[in-house]
């Protein structure tokens, strides 16, 4: 969950549970320190757990891993693959075997984070590209025909 939408939710959440009080007092009164207090604490848990939420790297992308294969991808589709473990991985296009590259994983590697490729004039954009573990390389269909990524 981003900051942005989450501080939304939790002032939402402060609004609503100021009106919706079953001890709410008349307008120009000031609210008993009790209920502020409670809702102080309420919001600093929430942004505790969103903090240690961020941290946790989230990909939807699939674990590179011999014999996996995208779906067939059209003009402009993606797919995404993590490389978790260090080696060598022979990337093909199925419809297409005379697309290769390769992918090289190891440790100290200067690439890592994301990584966008392309699949473009019946060919990977990159011949061979080396990344530390870790890294996710999303490649992107820039042909009108429909490629994929698979791994011998």
């Amino acid at each position: 969950m981003n900051k942005k939408l989450g501080i939304l939710l939790i002032g939402g959440m402060l609004v609503l549970a100021a009106c919706g009080e079953e001890d709410a007092q008349p307008a120009g009164n000031e609210p008993v320190e009790e209920e502020m207090e409670t809702s102080e604490e309420v919001v600093e848990e929430e942004v505790v757990e969103e903090e240690a939420t961020e941290e946790e790297p989230m990909t939807d992308a699939a674990e590179a891993a011999k014999g996996e294969a995208s779906p067939l991808l059209s003009k402009a589709d993606m797919t995404s693959f993590v490389f978790n473990e260090a080696g060598e991985f022979n990337v093909y296009c199925e419809p297409h075997p005379v697309m290769k590259m390769k992918v090289i994983v190891e440790e100290g590697a200067t690439t890592s984070g994301d990584v966008a490729l392309d699949l473009a004039d019946y060919a990977f954009s990159e011949e061979s590209i080396t990344v530390a573990p870790g890294t996710v390389i999303t490649w992107t269909d820039q042909d009108s025909a429909q490629h994929n990524v698979a791994f011998e």
